[in-house]
């Protein structure tokens, strides 16, 4: 008998895939959950950046602890010199997909982890230029069925991710999962510094449809996103807005009539 290691390693893959009705060739990379022993893709290993002032701050993941981890590191001259990179995960579990943004002195970091044996988004906040973290924060998630493994449809090519924005001492995060049972756009917010987090919304709530790709933008007390919605093997972008902070959202708008 073959034992699993439970934790999760990097694996790589190249497919030949139909990708939101388009014929192409992906290289996709992922991790690979050693219990169900099923391959959670994304669309690359990245290095994120977010930039406040003369500070530059940058977010990837890699498993060079033997684990795959979300680093951060910060630059306070203009990008000259960087900080020694900070593992912010740190969690036995697998973590990649981060983001970052940055506004003022505050810096906020999302991710996907299954420490808790679940994958769940995950972040952490700096409000002294990176200096510094909070405790990382989970964010509930939708529905009733734990995501113990993103399977994409079709065929594990469609990549998952975590996006944030911010505006003022607000961090808004958006993100696409099957935790209800289909792929839809969820949304949180923290009106703390990323402290607390509000109730998960259902943004795009189409259940008859694939929502995914979803992509944020704040300013003020508005905060945009938009997303991609597959239906009957069309894609349609859509797209709703919030004026109160990430409180309520106005009516989905159908963009690309």
């Amino acid at each position: 008998m073959i034992k699993v290691n439970p934790t999760l390693s990097l694996v790589f893959a190249v497919s030949f895939a139909i990708l939101l009705g388009v014929g192409i060739m992906t290289t996709a990379y992922g991790v690979r959950d050693g219990t169900s022993n099923t391959v959670r893709l994304y669309s690359g290993p990245r290095a994120s950046i977010a930039v406040s002032g003369n500070n530059v701050y940058l977010t990837w993941w890699d498993n060079k602890t033997g684990n795959n981890e979300v680093f951060f590191a910060a630059s306070n001259d203009g990008g000259k010199t960087f900080d020694k990179s900070i593992n912010l995960s740190n969690a036995k579990g697998g973590s990649a997909d981060s983001q970052i943004a940055a506004e003022g002195d505050n810096v906020y970091v999302t991710w996907w982890d299954n420490k808790t044996g679940d994958w769940q988004v995950f972040s952490r906040a700096s409000i002294d230029n990176g200096k510094t973290f909070g405790d990382a924060v989970s964010l509930k998630s939708i529905g009733h069925s734990p995501v113990n493994s993103l399977k994409a449809p079709p065929a594990n090519t469609i990549s998952v991710d975590t996006i944030v924005g911010t505006s003022g001492n607000n961090e808004y995060v958006t993100w696409w999962d099957n935790t209800t049972g289909n792929w839809e756009v969820s949304f949180a917010k923290s009106n703390d510094n990323g402290k607390t987090f509000g109730d998960t919304i259902n943004v795009s709530n189409s259940s008859d449809a694939l929502s995914l790709g979803a992509r944020i933008a704040a300013e003020g007390n508005n905060v945009y996103i938009a997303w991609m919605e597959i239906k009957g093997g069309e894609k349609q972008v859509m797209f709703r807005a919030s004026n109160d902070n990430g409180k309520t959202f106005g009516n989905p708008v159908l963009v690309s009539k």
